[in-house]
């Protein structure tokens, strides 16, 4: 059973938040590629959003996210506090617009971004937080 107090802090972020990613690393240096395009989708759809590194407690956190939400592997990303998925399920709701509909916003033109491409200037991002109590 996941520990109570991390998972009323991980609710409690997900309410906080109207977009929220668990991630490897953080939006200007994910740590994994799922985690990297995940970001780059985002970043390409112009939305805030909060990210949280999942590294520093990551199997206390895939048991918090296992029990919110049944999902286990990062990243994971939230919507108004409903999980999404993660990276091919954003990259899927992207290339048909449902992300676009989902956040409230055009969807871009053009193709998907490019998962070579490094991080851009996030000047839309929150900045990350921490999972630990304010």
């Amino acid at each position: 059973m996941a520990d109570q107090e991390l998972t009323e802090r991980v609710r409690e972020l997900i309410n906080e938040n109207q977009v929220l990613l668990f991630m490897k690393g953080t939006p200007s240096a994910p740590r994994c590629g799922f985690s990297m395009r995940t970001v780059q989708v985002l970043d390409s759809m112009g939305v805030e959003y909060g990210a949280i590194d999942v590294l520093p407690a990551l199997q206390p956190l895939r048991e918090v996210t296992s029990e919110i939400s049944d999902w286990e592997t990062f990243p994971q990303l939230y919507v108004n506090g409903e999980l999404l998925g993660g990276c091919d399920i954003v990259e899927e709701m992207y290339e048909n617009g449902e992300l676009a509909e989902t956040l409230g916003v055009e969807q871009p033109a053009g193709e998907a971004p490019a998962a070579e491409a490094p991080a851009s200037d996030e000047p839309y991002k929150s900045p990350p937080m921490s999972i630990e109590g304010s």
